[in-house]
């Protein structure tokens, strides 16, 4: 048994009142010391958990920004019948999330596996680029999906990614955030966030999808790199106040696990509503070439329609907006 996991999620399910401590360790067959024990362990952690004579213990206070596996897992929603058994794993520092969680698929790790680091030294995002990853300034995770779409809707991942992700935000946030095709989040301008999304498929279907994200939480703008200060943002700088990791994270998979329920008609109209490509003149450079036309909307696949010279209509599933 994992104490440590039991305590928070007792803590948690009465944030501000005292959890007795006798009870909790009849509840999970230890002794009151044992208990003692893993509570010390946790305030060491940076939990605010203070002992009250005759009472127990609670949490007080503000909880630091702490990453940790166990509380995730705590404050995880009982599954739902159809919903997605998620398993995070926290990782201090590592290569890359997606990296992780594709090596994993990999060995049959099945739907739900959710790795998140505290620092990447390999972050990228679309097209191989860099993605600035310092430790501790942003919720860098990546998410299995066994989705078994036909490889037609392959474009459908980052749309329901990239509103659910939005809609999380908002959530802790008082900010409407914005998404750039195919795969940025976007708060008056400036980027927030980015998704990545890689694919193993057959002729049949999508076999798995590693959703990849990195949000930029608790930056200033001192902390982004000369070459992207004037273009990007935070939580923290959207706010005025920090937004811990771990409740992002849980918020995410919230909204992750029922818009990925969701009819794609739902999806897409809640998508177009907050996207800043629609209604544009764009370039779009792909596989196949540049094509350049106006964004119409998403067709029932998920690719974006451009109208292009002459009129016509054409579906690109994905590319670069230049």
């Amino acid at each position: 048994m994992n104490l440590d996991l039991e305590i928070l999620r007792a803590l948690f399910a009465q944030p501000g009142e005292a959890v007795s401590g006798a009870a909790l360790a009849e509840t999970l067959g230890v002794t009151r010391s044992a208990v003692w024990k893993h509570m010390e362990q946790l305030q060491k952690l940076g939990y605010p958990i203070v002992s009250q004579p005759h009472l127990g213990y609670r949490l007080e206070g503000t909880i630091p920004d702490l990453l940790v596996a166990d509380e995730i897992v705590a404050r995880l929603p009982k599954a739902r019948a159809k919903g997605i058994a998620w398993k995070p794993v926290v990782f201090r520092e590592t290569g890359s999330t997606n990296d992780l969680v594709l090596r994993e698929a990999q060995v049959g790790q099945p739907e739900g596996l959710v790795i998140a680091a505290d620092r990447q030294t390999q972050g990228r995002g679309r097209q191989g680029r860099k993605w600035h990853s310092r430790a501790g300034d942003g919720l860098y995770a990546s998410i299995l999906l066994r989705p078994g779409w036909p490889l037609t809707q392959v474009a459908r991942l980052t749309i329901v990614a990239s509103l659910a992700i939005a809609e999380a935000i908002e959530e802790l946030v008082p900010a409407r955030i914005e998404i750039k095709w195919p795969n940025d989040l976007f708060f008056q301008g400036k980027k927030l966030g980015g998704i990545l999304t890689e694919i193993q498929a057959d002729a049949e279907a999508i076999r798995l999808a590693v959703i990849g994200f990195g949000i930029n939480c608790r930056n200033t703008a001192s902390d982004f790199p000369p070459e992207i200060r004037e273009i990007a943002t935070s939580l923290h700088l959207i706010a005025g106040t920090p937004v811990r990791r771990a409740d992002l994270l849980l918020a995410i998979l919230d909204h992750l696990g029922r818009r990925a329920r969701d009819p794609f008609e739902q999806v897409r109209e809640a998508w177009a509503a907050r996207c800043l490509s629609l209604g544009k003149l764009l370039s779009v450079q792909t596989a196949g070439g540049l094509r350049q036309g106006q964004a119409l909307g998403l067709d029932e696949n998920g690719a974006l329609l451009l109208r292009v010279e002459g009129g016509r209509i054409e579906a690109v599933t994905a590319g670069d907006i230049s």
